[in-house]
């Protein structure tokens, strides 16, 4: 799958308006019923890429507060992205849960994989909303919104560049490994007989507009 990320002038006010989303609705490996919709929406500046998601869900399980805990068990929505596909094998993996704790590692698979312990959280603006409610659609959902700063990621990948036309490619993920009802949810389709959301393999495709 593919998707455009629209440009933005300014940083802020943030304004959603008129952005596209994509939908993490491919539900893999459990057949419990359980299938939250999930709306995700990016940007950019000149300075940084903005995710904005819809995640509906009741009552979302947040059991973690601290910087690189296991957030994956709670309600968590993710982004992985791989800035240089075609030179450089590694991702950043950005988890977090309904409280905007994250979880951040690089690396180039799963069994590969470091955790970015010297980043303060704070860079990347997390803000979440809890207790929402669409009239529209008559359902609850919570929010989550989180800037990643360009200077930081050419930091470990000097010649990644937003630029329109620039592709690269990513995943999106819903998931709560421990929660009433463990899921397991992906935006592009993954290729796998088990759960493993390391798959760059199965990534797929972001374009700066």
């Amino acid at each position: 799958m593919k998707y455009l990320i629209q440009p933005r002038d300014r940083d802020y006010p943030i304004s959603w308006n008129g952005i596209p989303a994509l939908t993490i609705d491919h539900y893999l490996w459990l057949d419990n019923g359980y299938t939250p919709t999930v709306k995700a929406k990016l940007m950019y500046t000149s300075e940084c890429i903005q995710l904005h998601y819809n995640i509906y869900e009741a009552n979302p399980t947040i059991l973690y507060h601290t910087m690189n805990e296991p957030v994956f068990k709670d309600s968590c929505v993710e982004f992985f992205f791989q800035p240089l596909p075609e030179s450089d094998p590694r991702y950043l993996n950005f988890e977090m849960n309904a409280a905007g704790t994250l979880l951040l590692k690089l690396g180039s698979d799963r069994n590969d994989r470091t955790y970015l312990q010297d980043v303060d959280p704070a860079l990347f603006l997390i803000h979440t909303s809890t207790g929402c409610y669409d009239s529209i659609a008559d359902m609850p959902y919570w929010q989550l919104e989180i800037s990643i700063p360009f200077n930081w990621i050419q930091a470990m990948f000097p010649d990644f560049r937003p630029e329109a036309g620039r592709t690269f490619r990513a995943n999106f993920y819903k998931c709560g490994d421990e929660t009433p009802l463990p899921h397991y949810g992906c935006w592009n389709r993954i290729t796998s007989s088990v759960p493993d959301f390391h798959r760059s393999c199965d990534f797929g495709e972001l374009e700066f507009g």
